[in-house]
């Protein structure tokens, strides 16, 4: 049976200094035809709809302020039409979510902070370790897309897909991870991705959960895509939060 090829868009949600206290790491799951064929598409179709042109870039923060390109959605009528648009489309069969959340300095009143693993390493690695999972009761190979941030965060983030790579993780070996993913790809906001866009909804929303905060719109469509490893077990391989 041919193999299917699966795309993985992840974003990043950190620590804000107020009441958000972990570094997440989390994203959207898609199959390559699903994704080209489908969800395109729908969000370009959205975008003409609510905003007049697919060009704009959908950016969670700037959405929920209603602020700059996204003005229109103060009136109460677009902003509704937008979040149903939205929830459709994130309640397609074929999207599954996922993510990682870590509270570091949790974990440095554990340890010693000078011997504590990387806290992208953490994320990174439970991630891929899943995304894994996922790929091999589909399957499937696999390409990650993340969004670029700034350098040291692109260099830490590379360095740690490398290093799973070459050496494997805690549950699986280094050769399921270089036979079924294929490459890790760092693109730009503006690049106007349609993957990217959606995965741009998901940290924040997972880092809420993690933190005990209230839920907003997406989140229980969100929640209930979390990968669950085919077992009924989303806290393992949907969303794992450290510590």
């Amino acid at each position: 049976m041919e193999k299917q090829e699966y795309y993985l868009f992840l974003d990043e949600s950190k620590p804000n200094g107020a009441n958000i206290n972990h570094l997440c790491l989390a994203g959207v799951i898609f199959s390559r035809d699903d994704y080209e064929k489908n969800i395109i598409p729908a969000v370009d179709s959205l975008k003409q709809d609510i905003f007049g042109t697919s060009s704009i870039i959908l950016h969670e923060v700037e959405i929920r302020r209603a602020i700059n390109n996204f003005r229109c959605l103060n009136n109460l009528q677009k902003k509704q039409e937008f979040w149903e648009k939205m929830t459709g489309i994130f309640s397609g069969e074929n999207i599954t979510t996922i993510g990682a959340s870590v509270n570091y300095p949790i974990l440095e009143s554990y340890y010693n902070k000078d011997s504590l693993k990387n806290k992208y390493f953490m994320v990174l690695q439970i991630v891929l370790e899943n995304f894994v999972h996922f790929l091999e009761h589909n399957n499937g190979i696999g390409q990650i897309y993340i969004e670029s941030t700034d350098l040291k965060s692109d260099t830490e983030l590379r360095n740690v897909y490398h290093d799973v790579i070459a050496n494997g993780t805690l549950f699986y070996n280094k050769n399921v991870f270089q036979s079924k993913l294929l490459n890790i790809n760092f693109l730009n906001k503006n690049d106007n991705n349609t993957g990217l866009q959606l995965a741009d909804f998901v940290p924040g929303t997972l880092n809420r959960k993690a933190n005990n905060l209230r839920k907003r719109e997406l989140s229980d469509i969100i929640e209930g895509n979390l990968y669950d490893g085919s077992q009924n077990l989303v806290n393992r391989f949907g969303f794992k939060i450290i510590p």
